[in-house]
């Protein structure tokens, strides 16, 4: 339905006697429950005001315009001065009464804005800001927390072609309903910059990601000077961030339009979100003050959204131990190829074969035809009973722990990558023993090593990097021979590493197993090992149990390089955000033991 517009002013205006030298007319109204907006006159000793329960109110916002044709129309020997009034109803009490009053000499009116008919108001405030474009700028502050009143200002805004005047573009308009997006582009010349949708939902350009933009500084050198230089920016859009966006600067006493466009979909899963996230130009160093300013909150919105199917599907061979003292969980990922080798070496521990259950959880939709295809030629081969999991998709380590524990029966879980090889028979059964015999412990992790003999796990400490500005996991002593171990030894470190960690089966699941709430692998399992101390509990690495572990051989499918590090510097900023006070009580009185 088209917006009615009326013509004329709500009363015939209050004119001085002839010869005329004051008068005041009363030209618009506009008033809801948030904002009274009030147009017209006054010429010589006129006055016109707005008055409440106590008397005068003071406007928040007063403009002031010539008026020639008011002073031609009436033949004013002096100047007319319109004006535009604004009041913000919003601290106001509800029962309050509003009048407003004109004066000119001896005459006045006046009339309860509440009672003027609705004929004589002005629906729209946009026309009123149509006829004061000096009041656009102004009355953004007062309208910033008013959304609907803050859209039809935006869309009042206009180009600027003055000189210096602030330009920008939104090249990059993408968000993701409920969870929020992104806004990449440049800006120059003083703001402040706003974007703000079609509903009045607002995003001030505070602190954004800047860098430099070679191309802009190029083409606007001459006009903006060395104010050129960082006029790229990323911004965050909040949640439910709408359909058309408007890059809005206020610039003096006046509201500049420098770009709109359609927002448009951004990738709605984690892992697609963060490839097409992380590809802008904000340095590594940089990215957990953005992940603290910007997109951490998209990303942890979108990983908690992901569901895993319901179904899952489940294979045995062999007889499983109807109480089994372990349950080895090993997820399996891109490569397979490493289950012989442990099953070579599985085969020959008793205590594996006959009183443990090992769960391989296939984890990769490419491996799962031809890992669930040699689950007989495995059992024959090594005798070893086995149990294959498959979750309908890939949930990532954390994901794949949590579902082979759902399906563990074992007194307690070792978590195991596919990748780390015993040496030696027994081992598993001393740490379980260990466990046993030392309830202060709530998870023990084992001495890994590389192929070449240098240690690569001995225990995990936590380590401030000031060049990215988060905590880091570190493993001390990595590369080096291993130090000499005591038999029977517990050494107690702030954490162990995920890839081969022990404890107590019900006790882990109370905890509810490793978060799933990081992208794509890096800190679950300090996070658990935080969590088991959190609970009471301690954790420790037995150095005198030693496997080998060929180290991350299927990561390099997740991606590697820059879109990598980004990656783990986002789990770190969680990691941090999540366990700040504990990571830094460790950095102070066990990292220099334990190093």
């Amino acid at each position: 339905m088209a917006t009615e517009h009326r013509d004329g002013p709500v009363w015939p205006p209050l004119i001085e006697a002839i010869p005329s030298a004051s008068g005041a007319g009363l030209d618009r109204v506009f008033c809801d429950d948030a904002l009274l907006v009030v147009t017209g006159w006054v010429a010589g000793t006129g006055t016109l005001r707005v008055e409440g329960d106590d008397g005068r109110l003071e406007p928040d916002l007063c403009v002031h315009v010539a008026r020639p044709d008011v002073a031609a129309a009436y033949d004013f020997p002096v100047s007319v001065q319109g004006f535009l009034l604004g009041f913000r109803l919003t601290h106001l009490r509800q029962s309050e009464t509003l009048r407003i009053v004109a004066s000119v000499g001896e005459q006045t009116r006046d009339g309860w804005v509440s009672t003027l008919p609705a004929e004589r108001l002005e629906r729209d405030l946009g026309r009123i800001l149509g006829e004061y474009a000096a009041a656009r700028a102004p009355l953004f502050d007062i309208v910033l927390d008013m959304p609907r009143h803050l859209a039809i200002l935006a869309r009042s805004a206009v180009p600027s072609t003055a000189p210096g005047a602030p330009q920008g573009h939104m090249e990059i308009l993408k968000s993701v309903p409920g969870a929020g997006g992104l806004c990449v582009g440049w800006t120059l010349g003083e703001g402040p910059f706003f974007l703000i949708d079609e509903n009045g939902l607002c995003q001030p350009l505070e602190a954004p990601e800047r860098w430099n933009r070679p191309d802009i500084f190029d083409a606007f050198i001459a006009d903006y000077g060395a104010a050129c230089a960082d006029a790229g920016f990323l911004q965050a859009l909040p949640a439910g961030f709408g359909c058309r966006a408007r890059l809005i600067a206020l610039h003096g006493d006046t509201l500049v339009l420098a770009h709109e466009r359609d927002v448009e979909p951004a990738p709605r899963d984690a892992v697609g979100y963060a490839r097409w996230a992380f590809s802008f130009p904000v340095p590594p160093e940089r990215m957990a003050a953005r992940f603290s300013r910007h997109d951490g909150a998209v990303l942890k919105t979108l990983i908690n959204r992901i569901e895993h199917p319901k179904n899952t599907w489940v294979e045995r061979a062999g007889i499983v131990p109807a109480q089994p003292e372990v349950s080895i969980v090993v997820p399996l990922y891109g490569r397979y190829d490493f289950v012989d080798h442990q099953l070579l070496e599985f085969a020959e521990d008793p205590f594996i074969r006959k009183r443990c259950e090992v769960i391989y959880v296939v984890d990769d939709p490419t491996i799962r035809a031809p890992v669930f295809a040699n689950l007989d030629t495995w059992w024959q081969l090594y005798g070893v009973p086995l149990t294959l999991v498959w979750g309908g998709r890939n949930r990532g380590f954390s994901g794949a722990s949590n579902l082979g524990l759902s399906q563990a029966q074992g007194r307690q879980v070792l978590f195991l990558n596919s990748d780390v090889i015993p040496t030696r028979s027994g081992w598993l059964e001393d740490l379980s023993r260990r466990l046993d015999d030392h309830s202060d412990y709530g998870l023990l992790g084992t001495r890994l090593l590389f192929p070449s003999g240098g240690v690569q796990h001995d225990g995990m400490v936590f380590e401030y990097n000031g060049k990215y500005g988060v905590w880091l996991n570190q493993h001390p002593g990595k590369g080096l021979p291993p130090l000499s171990a005591t038999a029977g030894q517990i050494v107690p470190w702030p954490a162990a590493t995920g890839a081969c960690l022990l404890g107590d089966r019900a006790e882990v699941a109370a905890l509810g197993g490793f978060s799933e709430d990081y992208l794509i692998g890096d800190f679950e399992d300090s996070d658990l090992c935080l969590k088991m101390q959190a609970a009471g509990r301690s954790v420790g690495v037995c150095p005198d149990i030693a496997l080998t572990h060929l180290e991350r051989q299927s990561f390099g499918l997740q991606g590697s390089g820059d879109f990598r590090m980004r990656v783990m510097l986002f789990n770190a900023w969680l990691h941090q955000e999540r366990w700040r006070p504990a990571i830094e009580r460790h950095s102070v009185t066990d990292a220099g033991a334990a190093a």
